[in-house]
């Protein structure tokens, strides 16, 4: 009474269930700083930075 069908490979759930979970996060990480590059944008590497303030001569 050998059943063929069945394979011989061995599902570790809860292994398949941690790596649901990082999916999860991850993805909800992805989200979360795809919002903040909107919200606050970082200087691109060739623009100029912004220049000091520049002090009022004394007359």
């Amino acid at each position: 009474m050998t059943d063929d069908n069945r394979s011989g490979d061995v599902i570790d759930l809860g292994q398949a269930r941690r790596q649901r979970i990082h999916d999860i996060h991850d993805a909800r990480l992805e989200a979360m700083r795809d919002a903040f590059s909107r919200a606050l944008p970082l200087p691109g590497p060739g623009k100029a930075g912004k220049k000091g303030r520049r002090n009022k001569k004394k007359k």
